[in-house]
């Protein structure tokens, strides 16, 4: 049987070795920063420890797609990389992701939240979803993402609605759609304060009720404090 020493060794160079099929194909000088890879390293390591899970299992359960070598697919892993902190940051317990399965409507992490189950789902808002832009005046059109019209408002409803079916499946106590944005320059550009008032007005343009929450992940600190919400406030 391989040394433990060995497994560990080989399940790092699969996310390693991911990351240079994706340069390959998209020659992203990102992808071979010694900083970023050993970032990636170091997430799935305390990963494993959050979830009590080895990292074969880990990378098994996580949105991983060794074939997909496109920077949308290594967004979308990463996105679901992230969310492990999140939720942990939220004071979330029992963090478990749930491998997909193939025809079967399923969410992506199950937790607890004082004795309360959860569930909840992942998706992403990449550079493509970012604001679109007048090139003559060289200004961001509808750039408030809260707004409906905007091309981030459009999307991001868009992605909810497909996405809420993952949840429906569940009979969990709390179902949170959990959205990742990496789009500039929304990141940047906007408090936290903003984040909640843009999670509001997403939130009643779904028009959902119930035990249903939107969540965001920016993980962007603006004067001190984090940009990533929960709407509406969890039930103490």
């Amino acid at each position: 049987m391989a040394s433990l020493a060995l497994l560990l060794t080989k399940n790092k160079d699969r996310p390693l070795a991911y990351l240079d099929s994706i340069y390959e194909n998209t020659r992203d000088p990102r992808l071979l920063d010694e900083k970023v890879r050993k970032g990636i390293i170091g997430r799935l390591e305390d990963a494993c420890k959050i979830t009590c899970l080895s990292s074969s299992d880990l990378l098994g359960s996580l949105d991983f797609k060794q074939k997909d070598v496109t920077i949308e697919a290594l967004e979308s892993f990463l996105a679901e990389l992230r969310s492990i902190f999140w939720l942990r940051d939220f004071s979330f317990t029992e963090i478990v992701p749930l491998q997909a399965k193939k025809k079967l409507a399923q969410h992506d992490f199950n937790a607890k939240y004082g004795d309360k189950t959860c569930a909840i789902e992942v998706f992403c808002l990449t550079q493509k979803h970012g604001q679109q832009k007048n090139p003559a005046l060289n200004v961001y059109i509808n750039f408030s993402p809260g707004f409906s019209g905007s091309k981030f408002g459009r999307d991001f409803i868009s992605m909810a609605n497909k996405k809420k079916n993952q949840l429906d499946s569940s009979g969990a106590s709390i179902k949170i759609l959990l959205c990742v944005v990496n789009s500039a320059p929304m990141v940047a550009l906007h408090t936290k304060r903003d984040w909640g008032l843009i999670m509001e007005s997403l939130y009643e343009d779904l028009g959902w009720k119930g035990n249903y929450y939107l969540g965001l992940l920016v993980g962007v600190s603006v004067n001190g404090l984090e940009s990533d919400t929960i709407y509406p406030e969890l039930p103490k």
